[in-house]
């Protein structure tokens, strides 16, 4: 959890001040294109946008700052947002934050879905054209928006913002499953990740095995078991999974954070190919393949993990 002094956009700026250090041999002050993305509260209701107070924070100029929403999936949006835009030849770096806290009275991290708890944290990812520790070798995103109301619920469209205690996900995707049933939602969603799954790998010639990694949202052991590791027939030995679930969801910023973890813990080497899955309300699905080409000394993150007595991940 994060300390309750420091506001979430400032835990973003934090993230991306901490990335740009990390990559500054590579862009030097060099950042064109920021992109913040979250999925909860980020300290004013409306009228504002975090992104700009992140690159004024940052010292950042010359550079178009924009919020991305697209809910647990947006930190990855970003990314394939971002690099179409590089690979047009608009820039030659994007900076892409992710900031989220999940606390009361507005949210229950610890109840407030179902399989997943929630976890604070803010992450930061530079992408350039000019160099890097590891190499996008391919990207695609899809969005099955027949399975948008699982996230909206019955409840009316309102005309203006309200204060909002105890605020969940449970609600809207009891409703909705108890309409379609469970199966139904699991086989929409199966079909929307092997399709940008199959893209993907036709872009890069490689097969799933060819990863030495699999990083997934972080989720509860049997919400994986279900949406990912049965799909793909894979153990959760291949993913980050047994950090994940101490971690919690970090919003829009779990495959960023996960980036993280396998290169500052050595769980990598040059040449090792890491397959990056996001998935997020909507039903939006991004999948990217990924190239370590060395692995940067970098100081372990430190990360309080803190259950209730009677909660287990």
């Amino acid at each position: 959890m994060a300390p309750d002094d420091i506001s979430v956009p400032d835990m973003g700026a934090i993230a991306g001040r901490k990335a740009l250090e990390r990559a500054e041999e590579i862009v030097g002050g060099q950042v064109d294109l920021i992109l913040h993305a979250s999925i909860y509260h980020q300290g004013r209701d409306h009228h504002w946008n975090s992104a700009p107070y992140i690159q004024r924070e940052l010292g950042v100029t010359d550079a178009f700052s924009l919020n991305l929403e697209g809910m647990s999936n947006g930190g990855m949006a970003a990314i394939d947002l971002a690099m179409a835009r590089l690979e047009a030849g608009r820039g030659t770096s994007a900076l892409i934050t992710t900031a989220d806290r999940f606390c009361p009275p507005g949210f229950d991290r610890w109840r407030g879905s179902y399989g997943i708890l929630f976890g604070d944290g803010a992450t930061a990812m530079v992408l350039s054209t000019t160099g890097g520790f590891a190499r996008i070798h391919a990207i695609a995103s899809i969005t099955d928006s027949s399975l948008e109301p699982l996230h909206r619920g019955t409840t009316p469209f309102t005309n203006a913002y309200g204060v909002v205690e105890n605020e969940n996900l449970r609600t809207p995707k009891k409703s909705y499953l108890e309409e379609v049933g469970t199966e139904s939602v699991l086989r929409r969603a199966e079909e929307a990740l092997m399709s940008v799954l199959a893209t993907v790998l036709s872009r890069t010639g490689n097969k799933l095995d060819d990863f030495a990694r699999i990083l997934l949202p972080n989720m509860g052991h049997g919400l994986m078991e279900a949406q990912f590791f049965k799909p793909l027939n894979i153990p959760a030995e291949r993913t980050l999974w047994n950090w994940g679930r101490y971690a919690g969801h970090l919003g829009a910023g779990d495959l960023t954070a996960a980036v993280a973890r396998l290169v500052e813990k050595k769980e990598v080497s040059p040449g090792d190919r890491v397959l990056l899955i996001g998935t997020g309300g909507g039903y939006s699905v991004t999948v990217a393949a990924v190239e370590i080409e060395s692995v940067p000394e970098w100081p372990e993150t430190t990360t309080d993990f803190t259950l209730p007595a009677d909660v287990t991940a």
